[in-house]
C-alpha cells in the first residue's frame, strides 16, 4: 500500500512519526512523511478542490496515519487542512479532523465517553468566576482547565475558590470558557494505557512527587510498567474505539468508585519509554490496524 504519515514534524518534537515511516517500509509499504504546511488545494477539473501534499496528490495514498499538530494560534488553519484532507474521496484517514477534534475538546471526549456509558468526571462549562465558584460550592475541590490544551498546561486545582479567586480570573482571561470538573485524590496514581489498534503493550502507572497532585512525568511524577488487569484495558480498548483513535493514550484513575477515565489522548509520545521492543508493538499495532481497515472497505 501506499501510506503517508502526516507528522507533527520531522521528528524534532515527535520522533515516532519517522519511526512510523520506518516500520511501514520494513512491512513493504511505500512510505512518505510530510506536515499540514505542505498540502496545497488547487481548483478541481469539475469544481471543488484538488489536494496536493508536497508534489503527490492526496488521492494517490490508500491512507493516511495522522499525527498532526493542531495546537497553536494558527489552529483554525490547521483543523481546516487537516478537515479538507479527510474529506478527499477514497482516501483512508487514521484519524480523520473530526476524530482528532473530538480527541483534542475535553467537553467532546466528556460527552462522547458517557454516550457509550464509559465512565469519565462530570464537567461544568464556567464562562465567569462565578461559575467557577458555583463548581466549587457543589463539588468542594475541583479542578480547571481549557477544554483544548495539552501537556498539563494551565490545568490548575482550587481547594478555596475565596483565595484563589485570582487563579480563576486569569485562566479566564486567557481561554474565555473552562472546564470545571471535582478532583479524585491521586495519592494511588493515575495509569497510562496506551492502544494501538487492538493491542495496549505500554502500560504505566505515574505517581505524583511528593507533596504534589500532579501524575506528570514532565512536573517529576514518578513512572514504572505494570500489567493491567482485563478489565482496565477492555476498558481502554473500548474507550479508544469509541472515540475512533487509531493511537491512544489514556489516562485513567482509580477511585473509590471504580476506574475514571480522565483523557483520551489522539498523539500519545514517549513510545520508546519502555524500549525498543515495546515500542515496536506500538507502531507495528498501528500498522496492523491500518492493513485491517483498509482491507475491509
Amino acid at each position: 500500500m501506499k501510506i503517508g504519515v502526516l507528522g507533527w514534524d520531522y521528528g524534532e518534537m515527535d520522533p515516532d512519526a519517522p519511526a512510523l515511516v520506518e516500520t511501514g517500509k520494513e512491512r513493504g509499504h511505500e512510505m512518505s512523511l510530510f506536515t499540514l504546511e505542505e498540502l496545497a488545494f488547487t481548483p478541481g477539473t469539475t469544481g471543488g478542490l484538488n489536494v496536493t501534499v508536497g508534489d503527490q496528490p492526496a488521492e494517490s495514498f490508500d491512507a493516511i496515519i495522522s499525527r498532526a499538530k493542531l495546537y497553536g494560534e494558527d489552529w483554525q488553519d490547521r483543523v481546516e487542512r487537516l478537515t479538507v484532507l479527510s474529506n478527499v474521496p477514497g482516501l483512508r484517514m487514521f484519524d480523520p479532523a473530526d476524530v482528532w477534534v473530538r480527541g483534542y475538546s475535553k467537553f467532546l471526549t466528556a460527552q462522547k465517553l458517557a454516550e457509550a456509558g464509559l465512565p469519565t468526571p462530570p464537567v461544568r462549562s464556567a464562562d465567569t468566576a462565578a461559575d467557577i465558584e458555583r463548581a466549587w460550592e457543589e463539588w468542594g475541590d475541583i479542578i480547571v482547565k481549557p477544554s483544548f490544551g495539552y501537556r498539563g498546561v494551565d490545568v490548575e486545582r482550587i481547594t478555596d475558590f475565596r483565595t484563589q479567586t485570582d487563579v480563576a480570573n486569569d485562566l479566564l482571561a486567557r481561554y474565555g470558557r473552562l472546564v470545571c470538573q471535582p478532583f479524585y485524590p491521586t495519592q494511588y496514581g493515575e495509569y497510562r494505557i496506551t492502544v494501538a489498534g487492538e493491542v495496549a503493550p505500554i502500560n504505566m502507572l505515574k505517581l505524583p512527587a511528593a507533596g504534589s497532585w500532579r501524575c506528570k512525568t514532565l512536573e517529576g511524577a514518578s513512572f514504572e510498567s505494570f500489567d493491567a488487569p482485563p478489565e482496565l484495558m477492555e476498558l481502554a480498548l473500548r474507550a479508544s474505539r469509541v472515540m475512533g483513535i487509531t493511537l491512544a493514550g489514556l489516562d485513567v484513575l482509580p477511585t473509590a468508585d471504580g476506574y475514571m477515565i480522565l483523557e483520551v489522548n489522539p498523539i500519545p509520545g514517549f513510545l520508546n519509554i519502555f524500549g525498543a521492543e515495546r515500542h515496536k508493538q506500538t507502531l507495528n499495532g498501528v500498522f496492523d490496524w491500518v492493513e485491517k481497515q483498509v482491507s475491509q472497505s
